[in-house]
């Protein structure tokens, strides 16, 4: 079905946007404005007026291993576990293993908390919220989680929160007999006072990555959980309190939800709620001063206001950027996977690679990666025609893996196969394109994910945008698991020359789009001096 005029304008604002926000050479060294640490907007969000409920300090244990979790969902759950207790201690394990503080790192602002999640330059734009409909020793109603002071703050009654959620959804009825549903929001100022314009991809691929935490440790706490990557933008606008003409420096949107959706065992008694819409929230100011940047707000009006939520099928979902009659070649899978580190171990102990060291990984290794995160499923309103990833493509330049020759390669996630696009050593072309960064030359491979983003948006609309890079977001946090399950190392790369990667590829002429990078290999074993990084890494780019 064509699209209506009106949703065509809206889906070319959004490209030119996404072209805008592109990397090149002249680009970065047109030079920054160094960070002002002062105004960087804080990473944590409190409602300190609002009731507080303290968290459980005594969290759960996942013996599960993380790889056959993220593979075999509940399927790798002693059934001894499946279906726990829908009571505050669950919840607070949830919670803390999905998104709650481990680390102090310190950087030019200061020290600072990491997270069970890695964040795009450490911004932790995501805020998760607890819509709590049947959870024992927690009062129905929606609370703001906060990781800083491990509490949450009540902020709306439980009928009215339901109602809201399932305002003119049908579909979403059965929320009623669910214990809670968590939604995931990103806050664009954070990663924009950082990455400006291209600040909104990064908040955008956090919370896909936030999303994907969230799947995996309530699978491993034995919990049923169905995940969406598309919600009703008015409803939940409305229900955390943020008004429609809300400045930038307050703009705040719910992007995913992840619902406990085991049978609640006393089910939320619905009442019948008044229409008037909820008022909205009070919040205070994160940083003295925030500078503006109208295009995001923009961008994001383009991409959710005022559209439908439409599913996206094959033939969509099965996109090939290669020729039919391209050659592949498979790689065997190991006849004994292991199920790799326990999760709660993992999510305690482990960081994202600071730096690589050139060595070499295994092709069990990297073929297990790749199918652990491009083969494990996919969210609505994605739906493909198999377990897979739906938008997302994965293009890797491997550097030095045992059994593969060294070049570039595609993986084609749907049919478990692989193609040569060229074979050569690349090191200095992967760090070049990764922003010139020596770590992406030193990694074993390297991963530019893409999407076609002119096909799915001329058919689609403009909020497939969204849902694209929460999709590439959540793909890379199964990178970064499936790595650390392996013993390896990852890191996100959001910088890069887009249009050059495109080259690289060989897709100039195509309207694939580079959304995300990662690194994977044996990681250093100490912090590298800074000596070796590009000049303008630290500058707020504009």
């Amino acid at each position: 079905m064509a699209l209506a005029e009106e949703t065509l304008q809206r889906v070319n604002r959004v490209l030119a946007f996404h072209a805008s926000t592109k990397h090149t050479y002249e680009s970065v060294r047109a030079g920054g404005e160094p960070l002002d640490w002062s105004t960087q907007p804080q990473r944590y969000r409190d409602f300190p007026d609002a009731p507080q409920t303290h968290l459980s300090t005594s969290i759960l244990d996942i013996t599960a291993g993380t790889l056959a979790i993220i593979e075999e969902g509940l399927q790798a759950v002693p059934e001894s576990l499946l279906r726990p207790p829908q009571e505050l201690k669950t919840l607070s394990t949830w919670l803390y293993l999905a998104y709650g503080r481990t680390h102090k790192d310190v950087g030019p602002g200061g020290e600072y908390w990491l997270r069970t999640c890695p964040s795009i330059g450490d911004l932790f734009p995501a805020e998760i919220y607890v819509a709590a409909f049947a959870v024992d020793g927690l009062e129905p109603g929606l609370y703001h989680y906060s990781p800083r002071n491990l509490t949450l703050a009540r902020l709306r009654k439980g009928p009215e929160v339901l109602a809201v959620l399932k305002r003119g959804r049908p579909d979403l009825e059965f929320l009623k007999q669910v214990p809670a549903a968590l939604l995931v929001s990103a806050i664009f100022c954070r990663s924009a006072w950082r990455y400006r314009e291209r600040g909104y991809r990064c908040a955008l691929a956090d919370v896909g990555s936030v999303v994907q935490n969230l799947v995996a440790v309530g699978t491993g706490l034995g919990i049923q959980t169905l995940a969406r990557l598309r919600v009703s933008e008015s409803a939940t606008r409305e229900l955390i309190g943020v008004p429609p003409d809300a400045p930038f420096a307050e703009a705040e949107s719910v992007l995913g939800m992840v619902i406990w959706a085991d049978k609640a065992a006393r089910p939320l008694e619905a009442e019948v709620c008044s229409p008037q819409p909820l008022p909205p929230l009070a919040r205070q100011p994160l940083a003295p001063v925030i500078e503006p940047i109208p295009s995001i707000l923009a961008v994001h009006a383009d991409a959710v206001g005022g559209m439908g939520i439409r599913q996206v099928r094959p033939p969509l979902t099965e996109l090939d950027p290669l020729p039919e009659d391209f050659p592949i070649t498979h790689l065997p899978a190991d006849d004994k996977p292991e199920a790799g580190r326990p999760l709660r171990d993992l999510l305690l102990k482990w960081r994202q690679a600071a730096d690589f060291v050139e060595r070499t990984i295994s092709r069990d290794e990297f073929s297990r990666i790749n199918r652990v995160a491009f083969r494990s499923g996919t969210h609505f309103p994605i739906l493909p025609g198999g377990p897979h990833t739906g938008l997302v493509r994965a293009f890797w330049i491997v550097n030095s893996v045992v059994g593969i020759e060294n070049g570039a390669w595609y993986y084609d996630a749907a049919t478990d196969t692989w193609s040569v696009l060229r074979l050569g050593v690349f090191r200095k072309e992967a760090a070049y394109l990764a922003l010139e960064q020596p770590l992406a030359g030193r990694a074993a491979a390297v991963c530019f994910m893409m999407v076609n983003l002119q096909v799915l948006m001329s058919q689609v609309g403009p909020d497939v945008y969204v849902a694209a890079h929460l999709e590439a977001g959540l793909a890379a946090q199964r990178i970064q698991l499936a790595a650390a399950a392996l013993g390896l190392g990852a890191r996100g790369i959001s910088g890069y020359y887009d249009d050059e990667v495109k080259a690289f590829m060989g897709l100039e002429r195509s309207g694939w789009e580079p959304l995300y990078g990662i690194a994977i290999g044996v990681p250093a074993a100490v912090v590298p001096s800074r000596s070796g990084v590009p000049p303008w890494v630290g500058q707020r780019k504009s």
